[in-house]
């Protein structure tokens, strides 16, 4: 099978499990890597594979960026095993760079409820902020939202496309539901979209919409917040309020190993943040 054709394969089986970006990101890395090696990928070796990645690091690329091309490679070596096209995984045993990570940032309560305050009077920003925090879902995913999607009896929302176009669900709090409430209500459309967005409010919300509103947000209150800050509070919260790590995760959506990792740090700086406050 010729390169394209594997490639155009190699698509097709992960286009439900990988986003189109990802695919086309470890694309690059394998034509990368082959045309440095100057070698077909059966005789690749994990010595090839360890000299293109200093070569990497030698001509300026982030461990970040050479820990995702990794990947890639990983990932793609992978599945050429398992189809039969390569007799063995040179990638499987290359380690990772080691990158000095930073934890991922979030809100002490002080600062959510400073934010709350600030957007008191604005419905949909006081909803969105909400239901960010409640849910711990992706700015895509909250962007996406449907009145249809949500069980209010149950107080459960339907993500039913999430990253990689796996649905789940995800509960909400009563705080967040009467916000929510509070800001359906004042709505004169017949719109299916949960947040309104545009010039004109006719339309989903949109990302950049969001974004922007945040960044102004974070300008006034002299701390910065994002979207995906208040992910990340969701989950410190949760850990701090003694929820286990592996029910956060199925709330957030997780099933890389990068993820667990990255959350689990998380969880663990949460935890002990908690713990030198009793003591």
């Amino acid at each position: 099978m010729g390169l394209d054709a594997l490639f155009k394969q190699f698509t097709l089986d992960h286009e439900f499990r990988l986003e189109p970006s990802t695919i086309k990101t470890y694309e690059n890395a394998i034509k990368q890597l082959l045309e440095y090696t100057e070698k077909s990928l059966d005789v690749i070796t994990i010595s090839d594979i360890r000299s293109w990645l200093g070569h990497l690091k030698e001509i300026g690329y982030k461990l970040s960026t050479i820990s995702v091309k990794l990947s890639g490679v990983k990932t793609f070596f992978s599945y050429c095993l398992e189809e039969g096209i390569t007799l063995t995984n040179p990638a499987e045993k290359v380690p990772f760079p080691h990158i000095g990570e930073k934890l991922p940032r979030y809100l002490t309560l002080d600062q959510l409820n400073r934010l709350r305050q600030y957007l008191d009077g604005r419905l949909q920003e006081r909803a969105i902020v909400e239901i960010l925090y409640a849910t711990g879902v992706r700015i895509s995913e909250l962007c996406a939202m449907k009145k249809e999607d949500i069980d209010w009896s149950e107080r459960i929302i339907h993500i039913p496309k999430g990253k990689r176009k796996k649905g789940r669900i995800v509960l909400f709090t009563w705080e967040s539901a009467e916000h929510l409430k509070v800001y359906l209500e004042s709505r004169t459309d017949n719109l299916p979209f949960l947040f309104l967005g545009g010039k004109w409010k006719n339309r989903p919300i949109y990302r950049q919409q969001v974004s922007e509103w945040f960044a102004k947000c974070s300008k006034r209150l002299g701390f910065k917040v994002t979207p995906h800050t208040l992910r990340h509070t969701f989950a410190a919260h949760c850990a701090q309020k003694g929820m286990p790590l592996d029910y956060i995760q199925v709330l957030l959506g997780h099933e890389s190993p990068e993820d667990t990792h990255y959350y689990a740090k998380l969880y663990n700086q949460a935890r002990k943040e908690m713990y030198d406050d009793f003591m």
